[in-house]
């Protein structure tokens, strides 16, 4: 069952109850009050019978006469001659029990018994018939004579004014509850139609449409729970595609990886084939072996790193509080860098590195500057502190450069922008990829500028010690 439904019934049942206990104890209380008000009038009216019948009979003895139920009997219809329309249906008995005036056609169908039983005066409501009537009953004594007198006094007309106002109430009720289910059944479906619709993006969700998005504009629990729900799709969305990306790098890297692994292995393979089988000049064994050697190396320096790609991991990590400008002074100097002079111009400042992987950066950074060719065979480091509490390392050459089209994937594994140069400077096509990974654990972002036949300027920036 909708949860609409469900919201509709639930609120129509709660009125109908309401309504039905509200509606039943007024008509319940109206019912008291009006008979409460015909026990007071009736009491009056069958004491006030009473007395003048009680009044008569005491005239009658102070005259002399004698009490019989013939004088009762006709002092009973003497009284009622002068009240004819006011007066009830009234019963007379003896002490014996013998009823000796009755107006009352029905009176054999009443229980009267228990009346005589009673020392004090009351009343009570029978149904007789298809009416109710109200019983009132004395008893008084005249001359040692006892007098039974019971009144009925008819109250169908409040009976029937209960049942009539019970069913106009229950008519009332029923056109109340048809106008305020329309009422509800409408309202219902409005407040629950943000929820159809997050149930419905769910379900595109859950079927691979991971753009969409619940429009849900309301500012109370539902338009908060769209916001969520909005929020929690945004980041299923990014995992996914950081998912598919990590998927997607991960085929580019076992594609690479297979291609750079397959090129070496080819020419190894061929020339110690050709080695193996035939006796060949000195040059051409020399020229073959020299190919074996290159390619050999190439693979080692892709084992070397492959490994430190595997082996990068944030609990391996070290870091400690240098002063940038002795570290890297020191690093520069114990390495051999070939033909290339290296121009140092640095700030003094301390930050938080792990040296062994900042040396591998800064290596790497070099060594493809140095493979960029160099004009003046002359590469630059510097190292400048920032307004903004950071050190800038930047190297610099002014060789080939880098073509724009080139400049976004630079940092890929295994992208070489030209692979027969990289090849024959021993070039992986992963030192920059390497870089970019050990960078992020400092968080910091490696930037490349560079321009064709110009040069080329790779920095990044550290944090300040504070």
């Amino acid at each position: 069952m909708k949860f609409w439904v469900k919201l509709d019934l639930s609120i129509i049942l709660m009125i109908a109850v309401i309504l039905s206990c509200s509606r039943f104890m007024v008509v319940r209380q109206n019912f008291k009050y009006s008979i409460e008000s015909s026990v007071e009038q009736n009491t009056n009216q069958h004491r006030l019978e009473r007395y003048s019948l009680e009044s008569n009979m005491i005239n009658n003895i102070q005259l002399g006469e004698e009490v019989t139920n013939e004088k009762i009997v006709q002092s009973i219809q003497s009284l009622y001659s002068y009240m004819e329309n006011d007066a009830g249906k009234v019963a007379v008995f003896t002490d014996n029990q013998e009823m000796i005036f009755g107006n009352f056609d029905e009176i054999e169908k009443v229980a009267i018994d228990e009346f005589f039983y009673q020392e004090i005066d009351n009343y009570g409501i029978r149904k007789i018939g298809d009416k109710h009537y109200m019983l009132f009953f004395s008893r008084w004594s005249i001359n040692n004579k006892e007098i039974y007198m019971i009144h009925f006094y008819d109250v169908e007309v409040i009976y029937q004014i209960r049942e009539r106002q019970l069913m106009e109430m229950l008519y009332m009720d029923v056109v109340i509850l048809v106008v305020a289910s329309i009422f509800i059944l409408l309202f219902a479906r409005f407040l629950t139609r943000p929820i159809e619709v997050l149930n419905e993006t769910s379900k595109k969700i859950s079927s691979g449409e991971f753009n969409e998005r619940a429009l849900v504009k309301t500012n109370d629990e539902i338009g908060e729970l769209a916001k969520s729900f909005n929020k929690m799709a945004d980041e299923i969305e990014h995992k996914m595609h950081s998912l598919e990306q990590s998927i997607q790098a991960k085929d580019d890297f076992i594609t690479g990886f297979s291609h750079e692994i397959k090129t070496p292995m080819t020419a190894i393979i061929g020339y110690s084939d050709l080695l193996r089988l035939k006796k060949c000049e000195e040059k051409v064994t020399s020229t073959a072996l020299n190919y074996i050697y290159s390619e050999a190396k190439r693979l080692e320096e892709l084992s070397h790193k492959l490994l430190a790609l595997m082996e990068l991991t944030e609990d391996r990590i070290e870091f400690k509080s240098v002063n940038i400008k002795v570290f890297l002074e020191k690093m520069i100097k114990k390495i051999e860098w070939g033909d290339v002079i290296l121009g140092l111009n640095l700030q003094e400042a301390e930050v938080e590195i792990d040296q062994s992987l900042l040396e591998v950066v800064i290596r790497n950074l070099v060594q493809n500057a140095k493979k960029a060719e160099p004009k003046d065979k002359k590469i630059a480091i510097f190292g400048e502190r920032l307004e903004n509490g950071k050190y800038r390392i930047s190297v610099l050459d002014n060789g080939r450069g880098i073509p724009k089209e080139h400049l976004a994937r630079v940092t890929e594994d295994f992208y070489m922008v030209d692979k027969s140069r990289s090849r024959q400077n021993g070039g992986t096509g992963i030192g920059l990829s390497l870089c970019k990974k050990i960078l992020a654990f400092h968080h910091a972002q490696i930037q490349i500028e560079s321009e064709e036949n110009v040069g080329t300027k790779v920095f990044f920036e550290l944090e300040v010690t504070k």
